[in-house]
């Protein structure tokens, strides 16, 4: 293909970022939009001289390539699942699905059709975690231990928020990117023992998890959501042999290099967001991978491990049984 041809589902925030990094490639063809909401799908196709569709079907008769769903949670299994249908390959953007069950399904269907089909974790491309990663694997710095904290300040805004049956639950928003960034650089899960608690909103918004990954690194994951936003509400610690890395969400990374040794500093307080945050790297990525037809960097599989450790959260605090084990 001479440019890949885009349609995005959800013109909201996220898939306006979308959107402005890919009519930035010289490869890619913005072919149109489609949302719930025909107002803000016209004013958003408009902006990027494109089209609005009323559905999947139409797109495919256009001519689009692959399919951009940026719309709610609960919507993104049954769009990437008639996407498939019809023959897309497919970007969706986090959560893969708000179900365990869902999610293998669709993990069955990508295999069955062999789209290309990306999941939207971006903190894998941003440069704090980018950091991390490759000191881990280079050696430089070979974890033993680590804490991971995901607060989120409320679930006020927008209301939705607090809808498990809208969002599939707390941890399927902003904390669902820290289980795969512990995956991404620990390893697997084996073993959680997980304690969390409904304490100010109807859904379960108080979480303490521990952790032991397959290589043997044990670790902690906290999430609170209703923590007034206090900075930095996203946080990874790694600790190695009197090493240490750290940092304050996206905006800076340290590493401790021993003893008695110098800490090395990043700040990417004045990077543009979506190179800070990961997102064109990400979609660069992803372009490529559909152009030369090869596995994107965050695959179906990926999504159905982090949803597997989800469903073992809610399922742990629900049965009251708060150890739980891993399988696949």
């Amino acid at each position: 293909m001479e440019k890949v041809k885009v349609g995005v589902v959800g013109s909201g925030f996220i898939g306006q970022v979308h959107l402005e990094i890919l009519s930035t490639f010289e490869d890619v063809e913005i072919a149109g939009v489609m949302d719930v909401d025909k107002n803000r799908a016209k004013a958003v196709a408009d902006r990027f001289a494109a089209k609005t569709f009323d559905n999947l079907k139409q797109m495919k008769d256009y001519g689009v390539d692959v399919v951009y769903i940026t719309s709610p949670n609960k919507t993104h299994f049954e769009y990437a699942m008639n996407a498939l249908d019809l023959g897309l390959n497919v970007f969706c953007e986090k959560p893969m699905t708000i179900s365990l069950k869902d999610a293998l399904a669709l993990e069955n269907k990508v295999k069955e059709t062999g789209a290309i089909f990306q999941v939207g974790h971006n903190r894998r491309f941003a440069h704090v975690y980018t950091f991390m990663k490759e000191r881990i694997e280079n050696g430089t710095v070979k974890p033993y231990s680590f804490q991971i904290k995901m607060n989120r300040g409320e679930l006020l805004n927008p209301p939705w928020t607090s809808d498990r049956s809208y969002t599939g639950g707390f941890l399927f928003e902003s904390t669902l990117h820290l289980f795969d960034m512990a995956r991404w650089l620990f390893g697997d899960v084996e073993e959680m023992f997980v304690l969390g608690k409904k304490s100010v909103y109807p859904d379960i918004d108080d979480w303490a998890i521990t952790m032991r990954m397959k290589n043997g690194i044990i670790g902690t994951f906290t999430s609170c959501a209703h923590a007034s936003w206090m900075i930095p509400f996203e946080r990874v610690e790694v600790y190695g042999e009197h090493m240490m890395m750290t940092n304050e969400e996206m905006e800076r990374v340290h590493f401790c290099k021993g003893l008695g040794r110098e800490v090395e500093s990043h700040d990417f307080t004045k990077v543009d967001f979506k190179e800070k945050w990961g997102y064109i790297v990400e979609n660069r990525l992803f372009v490529d991978c559909l152009k030369e037809h090869k596995a994107p960097p965050v695959t179906v599989s990926d999504g159905v491990k982090v949803i597997k450790i989800i469903d073992a959260c809610y399922r742990a605090v629900e049965s009251g049984n708060p150890h739980v084990k891993l399988e696949g």
